[in-house]
């Protein structure tokens, strides 16, 4: 008669990852950001990560919109320090965010007209040719 082997149950593990959570890497990859980057997020109180498996960082939904908030503010141009003052609690978009983002948008509207006012002197010197630029 063969012998019979017990197997005993796998332990249940420590950390289960809610559906709503993702890595830290995999959220870093989808917003194009360093771990390093989201680890300094968090270490500023901007988000709230979770530990998973093996201690790995976490982020659910809110702190992944408020993360992605956070990069496209970063990409607007914004610095971080700005962004901790204007970005609300839960990732809303309060009034002073708005004022600051429409005047940010005006200096770019003026740095373009003044652009294209230079691009057109160039081309009127160009047109006028080195000899006219001399004087002569």
């Amino acid at each position: 008669m063969p012998a019979i082997h017990t197997v005993a149950a796998a332990p249940a593990p420590r950390f289960t990852l809610r559906s709503s959570e993702l890595p830290i890497g995999e959220v870093a990859e989808q917003l194009g950001l360093t771990l390093r980057a989201i680890r300094h997020y968090e270490e500023m109180g901007l988000i709230a990560c979770g530990r998973g498996p093996k201690n790995v960082r976490t982020l659910g939904q809110s702190a992944r919109a408020r993360l992605a908030a956070i990069a496209d503010l970063k990409t607007l141009g914004l610095p971080i320090s700005e962004i901790v003052d204007l970005l609300g609690p839960d990732g809303a978009c309060p009034d002073r965010l708005k004022t600051r983002l429409r005047a940010q948008l005006e200096a770019l509207d003026a740095r373009r007209t003044a652009i294209a006012g230079y691009l057109v002197s160039l081309s009127q010197r160009e047109r006028e040719g080195p000899a006219q630029r001399a004087g002569g």
